[in-house]
């Protein structure tokens, strides 16, 4: 495959690919989609230089395929891939989303997440609780909606968040988030937050969603 060197685009989803296949794709893609490929797990793309977006849903894949990540990506996603876990994508300067919802992703990959990101997708993730971003400040929304975040990671959220989703988390209760100026949406329906927590909402806020929180009497 090597050989089409104007490829820019390929879409191999639900097929039988190899890793070996892959680790010949031509050096000019920009757009993989590998979504439910059976066979895949340790494919090396660091050669790819000029790709910007990467799905890799539903598979195999393994922590070392994404350590080898080519620096140039902008999108990820990861959802519903078990075999992931402590990867590091640091390296990934250009990064702008990704989206690890119901993987098994933990927090010391979460903690190595590139400065760039401006969107990050956890739904879903049951290996996470007290990750630490407060670096991470670029990012504008972050989606841990049926997660098992603790009020520790929410506490040290960046200043930049402009949205958040914690729907039918419930391991968060008193966090603080009074830091986020910038935040206009939130959304905690179904959670175990506290009335404590919605005294520390910051002033910004324009959208609050809080439905059926049994915690909340005030």
């Amino acid at each position: 495959m090597k050989r089409l060197v104007n490829l820019k685009e390929i879409d191999c989803s639900e097929s039988a690919i190899t890793d070996s296949a892959i680790n010949n794709f031509p050096n000019f893609l920009e757009k993989i989609n590998l979504c439910q490929c059976e066979h895949i797990s340790d494919f090396n793309i660091k050669h790819l230089v000029n790709l910007k977006e990467i799905d890799c849903s539903e598979t195999s894949i393994t922590d070392s395929s994404i350590n080898n990540f080519p620096v140039s990506l902008e999108t990820i996603k990861l959802n519903q891939c078990e075999n992931i876990s402590d990867f590091n994508i640091n390296h990934l300067v250009h990064l702008k989303e990704i989206d690890c919802s119901e993987c098994s992703i933990t927090d010391s990959a979460i903690n190595n997440f590139p400065v760039s990101l401006e969107e990050i997708i956890l739904q879903g993730c049951e290996n996470i609780s007290a990750f630490n971003i407060k670096y991470l400040v670029n990012l504008k929304m972050i989606d841990c909606a049926y997660s098992t975040i603790t009020d520790a990671a929410i506490n040290n959220f960046p200043v930049s968040l402009e949205e958040i989703k914690l729907m039918d988390c419930h391991k968060i209760r008193n966090f603080n988030i009074n830091h986020l100026v910038k935040l206009k949406k939130i959304y905690c329906r179904g959670s175990s937050i506290t009335d404590r927590a919605l005294e520390n909402f910051p002033v910004s806020l324009e959208t609050r969603d809080l439905n059926n929180c049994k915690n909340i009497v005030q």
